[in-house]
């Protein structure tokens, strides 16, 4: 055999090392995102699901923490973390219009966050740049004071929320790197 043929075959041998672990790997990492999952009754969900789910309620289940960033949603406790990747043409917002007190937020914490006017009916309108109207609905707060929304990616626009004509308005942006929460700029004057 010659030379060249011998680092072939070593070649494709490590290349299929390499390849076998890296499978080995996924698997044990999937499997240990399903573990976790099933832990809090978020397995057969989607993450758009298990976002409603968690942003709707105003305590974590069982020392659950969850967060939502630009691009996924990060479900973490005492001994593991999961980063569950957001679909790629939505991005999640989260926003609390509030009369008196809010608190400043860039990242949306589910279930955590707090804002003013629960249980609440608000009328938004949410417009892109060029004045296109993406939301335009009577909302309810939900026990958490938010009212979250899925947009599309890519856009900078305005929100405009209001509440027993009083109004606030705020630009928005989805892009990688956007806030996800938003809060002190909207206030209902």
């Amino acid at each position: 055999m010659k030379k060249s043929q011998a680092l072939i075959i070593v070649a494709f041998v490590v290349i299929a090392i390499i390849a076998v672990g890296i499978f080995e790997l996924n698997k044990s990492i999937n499997r240990s995102e399903t573990v976790f999952l099933e832990k809090y009754g978020l397995k057969s969900l989607t993450v758009q699901e298990i976002v409603q789910k968690l942003d709707s309620t105003t305590s974590d289940p069982a020392g659950l923490k969850a967060s939502i960033t630009s691009s996924h949603l990060v479900l973490m406790d005492n001994s593991a973390e999961v980063r569950l990747a957001l679909p790629k043409d939505k991005f999640y917002l989260s926003f609390a219009p509030y009369i008196s007190q809010t608190h400043p937020c860039a990242i949306h914490s589910l279930a955590s966050c707090q804002g003013e006017l629960v249980n609440q009916q608000i009328y938004a309108v949410i417009t892109d740049s060029k004045g296109k109207e993406i939301v335009t609905s009577n909302l309810t707060t939900m026990e958490n004071g938010f009212v979250g929304v899925w947009l599309p990616r890519n856009i900078d626009g305005t929100l405009t929320v209001s509440y027993n004509g009083l109004v606030a308005q705020a630009p928005i942006q989805t892009h990688s790197g956007s806030d996800t929460c938003l809060t002190t700029p909207l206030r209902l004057n």
